[in-house]
């Protein structure tokens, strides 16, 4: 009951507050209109104006400064040509970019378009059969088979003249994880058509494999390896199976016997066996006649979505190429800068000046990284970042000027240290994890959010604090000697 009759209380008296506060604005603004009838019409119109504008200009101010960020605009797609792809990679060596990578990417597409070659990537799990089936198709070839799983370990290519006179290049691939064997996931992007063996129904990692393989945008052939081993009732019902797993047209489904080595054994008598090997006949009849059906309905379009797909990767190689680049000169910066504010705290003269010198470097290198990064931001995502970053080291001072002063035992002979030196070494250590920080956050987000951004300056911070600490360190002590030297 008490606490009810005192929230009764608090809201009477707020409620004759409001009403006594409406009485005065009203008493007021029945003044004002008093004397302004009076006033020339000029200065009407212009208190007017102010009356309404101020408030308006006071909203607008604070929303511009505390709104949430906008996300940033999704980028839009560029127009890949050979053309547009030359102009940037001509426009980013001249920005000092490793363009390499990517000029290789082209010379090997003209290459290749050049040859009038056909490039089939094969596929498939370890031990599915890839490389008996290429001997298959070309029993001349040196191709190493094996039972063993993993026997292919690198991209292999060869070379097959189809009955249709086309000249056809296979790669086989090996046994692969396209989040993990980079080499492969390209191959199959540089060829025109893929071959995915399997040996049995599709497991779930086949069947994710196959989907992403049919993500490239390419013609995809599925194969059923060692069909020998099925009646022909349950074959068809195996391929229809895997069919609807795979969603694969029925026709790009083809039952094959790669050949290869198979195990004989033969008895005999009284328990004693021996065993041998032989060879088995391949049966690929249908797998040619499907490749040549490509070969023969889509050459065009496989030539077409190869080049955009080489012009992509190319594409993808610059973008790297720009990352790193960008990476490195986001890294000189904060070196740049952290060896600044080390010599800033040494020059600092007046108490807390130093933390004047260290707010307006920490002000310039998040702009020069916006910059760099091309990410607009505003004063006040500034002010709120570097907030949110002094709150992080209040926290850690003490451990940062301990880890500071001890890095200074790795410098025996020194004499006294003056407290400024373990001020700088904390300095130097606090600017490079804090322009990291910056520069990961602007680099993955396209935009400085301020509390994303001090966490990751709080975790750099703890995870670099000792492994920083001797290089600035080493700066500081030797500018203090400069500076004794000079003195």
């Amino acid at each position: 009951m008490p606490f009810r009759l005192l929230v009764s209380v608090a809201i009477l008296i707020i409620t004759f507050l409001v009403l006594f506060l409406v009485l005065i604005a009203t008493e007021t603004a029945l003044t004002v209109w008093h004397y302004l009838k009076e006033a020339p019409v000029l200065i009407q119109f212009g208190y007017a104006v102010i009356l309404a504008g101020l408030p308006l200009l006071t909203l607008a101010l604070f929303w511009n400064w505390f709104r949430p960020s906008r996300k940033k605009k999704p980028v839009e797609q560029r127009v890949l040509s050979p053309e547009a792809l030359q102009d940037e990679l001509l426009e980013s060596a001249r920005q000092g970019v490793d363009v390499s990578a990517a000029l290789e990417e082209i010379r090997e597409q003209r290459r290749r378009r050049s040859t009038g070659e056909v490039f089939i990537a094969v596929h498939g799990e370890v031990s599915a059969g890839k490389s008996s089936l290429v001997k298959a198709i070309l029993p001349e070839a040196e191709v190493e088979t094996d039972p063993r799983a993993g026997t292919t370990t690198m991209i292999r290519h060869y070379s097959w003249q189809a009955a249709s006179g086309d000249r056809v290049v296979i790669a086989d691939l090996p046994g692969f994880n396209f989040e993990d064997d980079k080499q492969a996931l390209e191959e199959t992007r540089r060829a025109h058509l893929v071959i995915f063996l399997c040996d049995g129904d599709l497991t779930n990692s086949q069947a994710k494999q196959l989907e992403f393989l049919r993500s490239l945008d390419k013609p995809v052939i599925l194969a059923l390896n060692k069909s020998d081993r099925y009646s022909r009732d349950d074959l068809r019902s195996l391929l229809d199976q895997i069919g609807q797993k795979a969603g694969l047209n029925p026709s790009d489904l083809v039952a094959v016997s790669a050949g290869g080595k198979e195990e004989v054994i033969r008895m005999l008598g009284e328990g004693i066996e021996e065993r041998s090997s032989r060879d088995r006949q391949p049966e690929i009849a249908d797998l040619r006649r499907c490749v040549q059906r490509h070969l023969d309905q889509d050459r065009q379009l496989m030539e077409n979505l190869r080049d955009t797909a080489v012009l992509t990767l190319a594409s993808e190689k610059l973008d790297e190429a720009k990352d790193r680049h960008r990476a490195q000169k986001a890294e000189d910066l904060v070196n740049k800068y952290s060896r600044r504010a080390v010599i800033g705290a040494l020059a600092a003269v007046a108490p807390g000046s130093d933390l004047v010198i260290q707010g307006v470097l920490a002000t310039r290198l998040i702009k020069e990284l916006s910059n760099l990064y091309n990410v607009p931001v505003k004063e006040i995502e500034i002010e709120s970042f570097l907030e949110l970053a002094g709150g992080k080291i209040r926290n850690m001072t003490a451990l940062t000027l301990a880890i500071a002063g001890n890095a200074l035992k790795a410098f025996p002979g020194l004499g006294t240290i003056s407290g400024g030196v373990i001020h700088a070494i904390a300095y130097g250590m606090i600017f490079d994890s804090l322009g990291k920080a910056v520069a990961e956050t602007m680099a993955s987000r396209g935009e400085l959010r301020p509390y994303p951004a001090a966490e990751a300056f709080e975790d750099l911070l703890h995870d670099h604090l000792e492994s920083g600490a001797v290089h600035f360190a080493k700066l500081a002590v030797s500018r203090q000697n400069q500076g004794k030297n000079q003195s």
